[in-house]
């Protein structure tokens, strides 16, 4: 896809592309987790790892967190240059601040070390890596880390709203923008 050379994205559209990833991204993670339950409940509501038997819910969990790593680090780097499925639909991509493509490197830092455990508290793979946590140490992670999520979210949404750059804290962590895309 040919870049724009505009590279301001719309905040709503911005929005949209998060919603459709956030949906999408959720039902991959999701998947390995529903089918373990599936085999250990005969449902596949619980999504709750931390209830799974014996080791079920670290395998559950692992394997969650694959899935989200396929959707959200290895779709925008290797299948969809820049994009993941929402930023498809929506015409945008992410690029690296000098607007050149993204690396490997630049989609791991913004996309796990930002948006699944720093920011945390909007994709399901957070919640994810907030349960093996508490099933490794048997101390409630989830909670508080929901809630640090929720206040660096809060500071990641102030940044691309108020700073000028459009640039959200996950940007800054992976060197890179969303810009609009052909």
């Amino acid at each position: 896809m040919k870049e724009n050379n505009k590279s301001n994205v719309n905040v709503s559209r911005r929005f949209l592309g998060y919603i459709i990833d956030w949906y999408v991204g959720a039902l991959c993670t999701a998947l390995p987790i529903a089918l373990i339950s599936q085999k250990l409940t005969n449902t596949m509501t619980n999504q709750n790892i931390i209830e799974f038997q014996g080791s079920y819910g670290i395998i559950a969990g692992i394997l969650a967190l694959l899935f989200a790593v396929f959707y959200f680090v290895i779709v925008p780097t290797f299948i969809y240059k820049g994009q993941t499925i929402g930023k498809r639909i929506c015409k945008m991509k992410i690029v690296k601040k000098s607007n050149e493509d993204v690396e490997l490197k630049n989609i791991f830092l913004r996309q796990v070390i930002g948006v699944m455990i720093i920011e945390g508290a909007l994709v399901t793979a957070s919640t994810i890596w907030h349960q093996l946590l508490t099933i490794f140490t048997r101390f409630n992670f989830v909670t508080p880390l929901m809630y640090a999520g929720f206040a660096i979210t809060a500071i990641s949404v102030c940044l691309l709203l108020f700073k000028g750059e459009n640039r959200a804290l996950h940007d800054y962590i992976g060197n890179t923008k969303v810009v609009l895309c052909d």
